[in-house]
């Protein structure tokens, strides 16, 4: 079943390609945000399936951006991508809720498996 997918990263490349390997993959960029504010308030307007998430935000931190999220919605899927394959992260990650960690740069299989998961509801 197609995602409904918010994208949020404050480099712009980077959610180009994003929104490139979702629609190869049959999936949907319905927003993007480049800011962890952005991003509260278009996963509230958007209401996505799906969100990917930037751990590093100019303006806050993706892991408290994640928080807000599930506070929001505590069955929100999110999927965080960091530059970074620290196993504090991935801990902390799972904790807070995130089905995945996808380490830049990653390839369209990593994604599309870690997509499989969300779209299984794991």
């Amino acid at each position: 079943m197609p995602l409904r997918v918010l994208v949020v990263d404050d480099a712009i490349m980077c959610r180009i390609l994003l929104k490139e390997m979702l629609e190869s993959l049959g999936h949907t960029m319905v927003a993007e945000a480049e800011t962890g504010a952005a991003a509260i308030e278009q996963f509230s307007a958007s209401k996505p399936d799906l969100v990917t998430l930037d751990i590093s935000l100019p303006d806050m931190d993706g892991m408290a951006v994640l928080r807000e999220i599930r506070l929001s919605n505590p069955k929100a899927k999110v999927i965080l991508i960091s530059g970074n394959d620290q196993d504090k992260i991935v801990a902390q990650a799972r904790a807070i809720g995130a089905i995945g960690l996808l380490v830049k740069p990653f390839q369209r299989e990593q994604l599309e498996a870690v997509l499989k998961k969300a779209e299984s509801g794991h």
